[in-house]
């Protein structure tokens, strides 16, 4: 592993309140400074400070999204700002690191489950879902994650994100992907919170829609997620 790899699990601390809100704007002013420098700063020091920045970031959003009280509209619109910046971040983050990089399939997931809670925004007064951030989510999320190694929320992120996706275009790929990543949740004693007997209702519905509805029409959607970014802090 290169010493990016570890430099990005190392940036993690779990801060909280003003200590993260402090350390937030500390490290997007340090990023600020470095793509001002002559050359748009050092490649290695550019990619640690988008790897801090979307991380603590990513934290706040979720730690806001399991405290939120849908009627405080200051708070919700400060948790979309930050999650639509760690969005950026991190897709910038991803962009300049080598695919081949031992991190590059923990950048990809984190930026494919930013893109699906955004899709899925849960909060009062969303803008319409944009099918580009379920494009995101799943290709994202396929990429990046390992079958055998793949954890729960990774699990459940995938399995979502590709039932969403199935249901808007029924691409033969993502049905099949679809039932893998079903079988594969149903290994988890939690079923991902959807619990296993929901777990196996809904796969079976996936397989009466394939097999008994024409026209690649589907039926209904099932049960809609809620809060996946508060479910896993």
């Amino acid at each position: 592993m290169n010493d990016y790899a570890i430099n990005y699990r190392a940036s993690r601390p779990l801060l909280d309140g003003a200590a993260l809100d402090t350390a937030i704007d500390e490290a997007r002013a340090a990023l600020a400074a470095l793509l001002r420098a002559p050359g748009g700063g050092e490649p290695s020091r550019l990619t640690e400070a988008r790897a801090l920045l979307g991380t603590l970031l990513d934290r706040r959003v979720a730690l806001a999204a399991a405290r939120l009280d849908d009627r405080d509209a200051d708070a919700i619109t400060a948790a979309r700002a930050d999650r639509d910046e760690a969005i950026a971040v991190t897709g910038a983050l991803l962009y300049w690191l080598p695919a081949g990089d031992a991190a590059w399939p923990e950048v990809a997931l984190t930026l494919g489950r930013l893109s699906y809670d955004r899709y899925t925004d849960p909060w009062p007064d969303a803008e319409p879902p944009d099918p580009d951030d379920l494009d995101a989510a799943c290709d994202l999320l396929l990429r990046g994650a390992r079958y055998d190694d793949a954890d729960e929320r990774t699990t459940l992120y995938l399995f979502l994100a590709l039932r969403d996706r199935q249901h808007l275009m029924a691409c033969p790929g993502d049905a099949r992907a679809l039932m893998t990543w079903g079988e594969r949740l149903m290994a988890f004693p939690e079923a991902g919170g959807l619990g296993r007997s929901g777990l196996h209702d809904m796969l079976q519905l996936e397989l009466l829609n394939r097999t008994s509805v024409p026209g690649g029409s589907w039926g209904p959607w099932g049960v809609r997620p809620t809060g996946l970014a508060a479910a896993f802090v």
